[in-house]
């Protein structure tokens, strides 16, 4: 039970962001019209690739 307070799934919804990531939805918002994160649309849902976000959070760290 321990590890799955360190899991990442492999996509996410935009409702999720607060919860996994520690940031508002409006601040997501922002970097997906900005081109830094792309969808995978099926239909109406709108998942994200946590491997995408978690790749950016890592370049704005070391920079």
């Amino acid at each position: 039970m321990e590890n799955e307070s360190k899991f990442f799934p492999v996509t996410f919804r935009r409702k999720d962001t607060p919860k996994l990531f520690g940031f508002n939805v409006r601040a997501f918002d922002t970097l997906v019209n900005h081109g830094k994160i792309h969808p995978i649309v099926f239909g109406s849902l709108k998942l994200y690739k946590t491997s995408d976000m978690l790749a950016y959070l890592e370049r704005k760290q070391v920079k």
